[in-house]
């Protein structure tokens, strides 16, 4: 609602109310307004992003899904991991495959890589794995059963993977490295035993890898009902990135989904990465009432939701050019 107070008239009144019109009710004046307009040129200045296609993004989470529950040292998991090589075979300049083992379990971490030749690089990452049991069901029978993963799991590679023909369609301002998780869901999150297993090893290979300026990991990011708040640990470790992505969101209009402050504080992927010495931010709807069920199927995803993440993570990215 615009309120312009009876004491201001004529000419003040004008000003007033096309500066609460302007840039969602602030008037700015002098450094402040300079330093906009640079803030938006640089912006206009930034190579146009690929549009972001939310129905291609929800095949590819269906995809993953197809395999069945893609549980470390099972076929579908084998099967899933040939699948993702080949997706980003097509479109990145180079993939990796990771292997390393976890108590004589069998795993992979799967890099992609995008303008390798920049000499600033940021990270996407998500997990791939999904959980060997259903430890949030009722029925204890059911609890030793494995989950699909559709939202916990498939909808932040499938995100990645349509980021990366988007990459491959025009080549990103900054080096990307796309990286796909494994282990994150396999073992006991209480005792901290096998899990995380992915982002662990990841990150204590960095140092070979090349050190990317920052990360953005996606967790559960296709809810139907999407609502990504501020991740707590991601505040503390990497606000400034934090400010960055929910502010790109604010400006596609996409508050709503991104709502400004802090609600959870989460252990994920991105405190190894974190502890490597790479700030990364955590981007997860942690309003999920289908997490670690038998319920965490393709239909409680929606292609709306991954468009909005793949948007503004997109948009994050190509403004690096603007730089």
């Amino acid at each position: 609602m615009l309120f312009v107070s009876n004491r201001v008239s004529g000419v003040g009144q004008v000003v007033a109310t096309l500066c609460a019109l302007l840039i969602g009710g602030g008037c700015q004046t002098g450094a402040g307004q300079t330093a906009s307009i640079a803030h938006q040129r640089r912006v206009a200045s930034a190579p146009q992003r690929p549009a972001f296609d939310g129905e291609a993004a929800m095949e590819l989470l269906r995809a993953q899904c197809a395999f069945g529950p893609r549980v470390p040292g099972t076929e579908a998991h084998r099967r899933t991991r040939a699948w993702m090589v080949a997706e980003l075979e097509k479109y990145a300049e180079k993939v990796e495959v990771q292997d390393f083992s976890y108590r004589g379990l069998s795993l992979s971490n799967v890099i992609a890589w995008f303008n390798q030749k920049a000499s600033r690089r940021v990270l996407l990452c998500a997990h791939w794995d999904s959980r060997p049991m259903a430890d949030m069901e009722i029925l204890p029978l059911k609890r030793r059963q494995p989950i699909l993963g559709a939202n916990d799991g498939a909808s932040g590679v499938a995100v990645l993977l349509q980021l990366a023909k988007a990459f491959h369609a025009q080549a990103p301002p900054v080096g990307v490295m796309l990286v796909m998780l494994d282990g994150e869901d396999y073992g006991d999150f209480e005792r901290d035993e096998g899990v995380f297993l992915g982002s662990r090893h990841f990150a204590r290979m960095l140092p070979k890898a090349g050190r990317p300026a920052y990360g953005i990991l996606l967790d559960m990011v296709g809810d139907k009902d999407l609502t990504i708040y501020r991740e707590g640990n991601s505040e503390q470790r990497a606000g400034r990135i934090n400010d960055q992505v929910f502010r790109v969101a604010g400006e596609l209009g996409y508050r709503r989904y991104f709502p400004n402050n802090v609600r959870y504080t989460i252990s994920d992927d991105h405190i190894a990465i974190n502890d490597a010495g790479v700030p990364c931010i955590d981007l997860i709807d942690f309003d999920y009432a289908h997490w670690h069920t038998l319920d965490d199927t393709p239909d409680k995803c929606s292609a709306q939701s991954l468009r909005v993440v793949g948007e503004t993570v997109a948009e994050v990215v190509y403004r690096e050019g603007s730089r």
